[in-house]
């Protein structure tokens, strides 16, 4: 069972943000939700279509990292913890001097010092990849589990090269980077590099895009 709860004020935002659109929210749905359908375009790609298989969809977002363990379209485990890209935005404006805005900026478009992977980058990398590890820790203590064969990085941080070859090494678990467009047709007026640079943070939108409005 999955309780969710959120403050009124929260959702009003989000309602507030459709109506400034023109558009009319119908379902307020919840992320893991999301997340979960979205995996179904995802699911094609592993091997056996990831059936009687444990998938660790790992959310990293601006400030939590979210740890969803799905087994056969249903979710096993779920953990939340206090970690995300805005700690390697912190850790380049303590390197190198620089404002938020720089920083976030900076993180984006490259033009950092050389000493940047080896002094910032790989760092944040290595403790990302510790936080994974101690979430499957849990999921293996509270679970009859003890096992997870993929590891799905998802969210703005997923894209940071080279990640998900440190959390396969230290977890040594098959860790791949999550592109919800990989089986879709593509417009050709969209830019296809931006888009696969942007997928990993698209899961929660696909997932809402194709939600079921069954009776």
């Amino acid at each position: 069972m999955l309780i969710a709860a959120s403050r009124k004020e929260k959702v009003e935002d989000r309602i507030a943000v459709a109506q400034v659109c023109g558009l009319k929210a119908v379902v307020m749905d919840v992320e893991s939700y999301a997340m979960q359908a979205a995996f179904d375009l995802i699911a094609k790609q592993l091997p056996n279509d990831g059936k009687d298989q444990n998938v660790a969809l790992v959310d990293m977002g601006a400030n939590v990292m979210n740890i969803t363990v799905l087994r056969n379209d249903q979710t096993v485990y779920t953990r939340e913890q206090a970690f995300g890209g805005n700690q390697l935005t912190q850790d380049i404006m303590r390197q190198y001097g620089m404002s938020p805005e720089e920083a976030e900026a900076a993180k984006r478009s490259g033009g950092l010092p050389e000493t940047y992977e080896s002094e910032v980058l790989r760092p944040f990398m290595e403790s990302a990849a510790l936080e994974i590890q101690r979430s499957m820790q849990f999921f293996f203590t509270s679970t009859q589990f003890n096992s997870i064969e993929h590891i799905l990085l998802v969210g703005g941080s997923a894209v940071i090269p080279g990640l998900d070859e440190v959390v396969s090494t230290r977890t040594q678990v098959n860790t791949v980077i999550a592109n919800p467009f990989a089986s879709m047709s593509v417009n050709p007026r969209i830019q296809l590099k931006k888009l696969v640079a942007d997928a990993p943070s698209l899961m929660i939108a696909c997932g809402l895009a194709m939600r079921r409005f069954d009776p």
